[in-house]
């Protein structure tokens, strides 16, 4: 699982991506809400941890503003309020659950399992994209609403590229979630596969930024 944390608290932040590092999780550890922005806008995070006192801007502003923009991802808020009023915001601000501080580990791994199942569950849906429409339940894909026949690695990587909703998703991330790391990936495995796929879906669905990764266009 890679969690994004976003918390400027130095000492409570290294002790929590210590701790998610130890528990299994990839994190990647920001300060601020403009860090957390750019680290949205390349990569794909399944869980984000989010401090609602931020020093460029108020967590839940943030959260808000990235609700708007059509992100997603469970968040779990982390915060000193205990006010019910408070809590009551975060939720219906956009947060998926909230705990307050101080907190114990064994709490937050607990509900960080939770919010993962619930992603799991999610993912299940149909994905959407403009006029391309996924389902991982019928292992269906339409463009137009004409059916579209990928192999199982093309369509666990297109699938991989429409749940991280716009944002590009690295190479190496989908060769993570597309291939059996008991197997002998090759390495332009994802290229070619990418290349496989701009020829089913056209080649203005899919687009690279160089460096950074791949993701799905409307169309």
């Amino acid at each position: 699982m890679k969690i994004l944390l976003v918390e400027d608290d130095p000492q409570l932040g290294a002790s929590l991506e210590r701790a998610l590092h130890h528990d299994g999780s990839v994190c990647e550890w920001v300060k601020t809400a403009e860090d957390a922005e750019l680290a949205l806008n390349i990569s794909f995070f399944d869980l984000i941890i989010l401090d609602w006192m931020l020093p460029d801007q108020q967590g839940i502003d943030f959260l808000k503003e990235a609700r708007k923009k059509g992100v997603t991802i469970p968040v779990l808020m982390l915060t000193a309020r205990t006010a019910t009023s408070e809590k009551i915001e975060g939720l219906d601000g956009g947060a998926d659950d909230y705990l307050t501080k101080p907190f114990d580990l064994d709490e937050l791994f607990a509900r960080l399992r939770s919010l993962g199942r619930r992603r799991e569950v999610k993912a299940s849906s149909e994905l959407v994209i403009g006029n391309l429409k996924l389902c991982p339940d019928r292992h269906e894909v339409t463009l137009g609403g004409d059916k579209i026949q990928l192999s199982k690695t093309e369509f666990l990587i297109l699938q991989k590229m429409m749940e991280s909703q716009g944002r590009y998703i690295s190479k190496t991330q989908l060769e993570e979630y597309a291939y059996n790391w008991d197997n002998c990936v090759t390495p332009n495995a994802i290229e070619a596969q990418i290349s496989r796929l701009r020829k089913r879906l056209g080649s203005g669905v899919i687009t690279t930024l160089r460096g950074v990764g791949y993701k799905v266009e409307k169309v």
